[in-house]
């Protein structure tokens, strides 16, 4: 398979502190990846630092072949790639149907309505409350709305920061379903983990285990769901 996304030799963080330190990753084409480890660990920041959320200080990002390192997000995201940020991921005083408006118009014109109803039938659950504020939604279904405003530019990939954290268990399995459909569908995933990761990387092809900003092991899903120090791997303890 082909690397969508190659990071090498990244340090990355904030001002002039380096939260992550020399790491290098591959993503292939079409496939999921959970990214797991203690809170701490710099799970979010490495997600950060691929939409140009956080400086790079050394190494490269690049994406399909273009180096991103640094680049304005809103140019990443133009490229192709969706982010979902676990907090702040939906205008709350617009309705569910004005959010996805918004993200709609990077679209032709032609094409608002047809990336709407595309999401509506991804997430029914959205529909229902199309006329909703998002302010009003629960927690999974502001989820719902940001993973669903991300989509409707259809991006060959999601960077997801935590989306099913606080979520009740209902909704974290609605959640995660819609997220493994749209992998299935060809959509590169990558995924950060902070709850139920037993779960999340039974949905997934690999993982990554980080711990103190840098990146500790690399398995197969179900190579690491059978590993007995699992727990541990998790927790970093």
């Amino acid at each position: 398979m082909t690397a969508l996304l190659t990071i090498r030799s990244l340090t990355a963080g904030y001002g002039k502190l380096a939260i992550l330190h020399d790491i290098s990753l591959e993503v292939e084409d079409g496939t999921m990846l959970a990214v797991i480890g203690p809170n701490g660990a710099g799970k979010t920041t490495l997600a950060s630092a691929i939409m140009g959320l956080v400086r790079v200080m050394a190494g490269e990002i690049r994406f399909d072949g273009q180096d991103i390192t640094n680049r304005p997000t809103q140019d990443i995201a133009r490229l192709g790639i969706g982010y979902v940020p676990q907090t702040r991921n939906v205008f709350g005083s617009l309705s569910v149907e004005e959010n996805l408006k918004i993200s709609a118009t990077t679209l032709p014109k032609a094409q608002h309505r047809a990336g709407i109803e595309a999401v509506f039938e991804r997430f029914p659950r959205l529909a229902e409350r199309r006329r909703q504020s998002g302010r009003s939604l629960s927690g999974g279904e502001r989820q719902m709305l940001a993973i669903g405003s991300a989509l409707i530019t259809e991006p060959r990939m999601l960077v997801l920061d935590e989306p099913i954290t606080g979520l009740s268990p209902q909704l974290t399995h609605e959640v995660s379903r819609g997220i493994a459909d749209i992998s299935q569908a060809g959509v590169t995933v990558i995924w950060v983990v902070e709850e139920n990761p037993q779960e999340i990387i039974g949905l997934s092809d690999e993982v990554v285990v980080m711990s103190t900003g840098t990146i500790s092991l690399r398995q197969p899903a179900e190579q690491l769901l059978a590993a007995e120090n699992f727990r541990e791997l998790f927790l970093g303890v």
